[in-house]
């Protein structure tokens, strides 16, 4: 049991501590927005796959 407790808190404190990297991050202005920019990659995937 406490080796399960132990990994759960391990965990959580890893989450915590990459929320609290990704705050401290500068955000970014795109001119495209994110889903239209991974479906553009996809579509120019799956034509090089073709």
């Amino acid at each position: 049991m406490s080796a399960a407790v132990l990994e759960a808190i391990e965990r959580d404190l890893a989450r915590w501590e990459w929320s609290k990297h990704i705050a401290t991050r500068p955000t970014t202005a795109m001119e495209i927005d994110a889903v239209s920019l991974i479906a553009e990659a996809r579509e120019l995937r799956d034509t090089d796959l073709a």
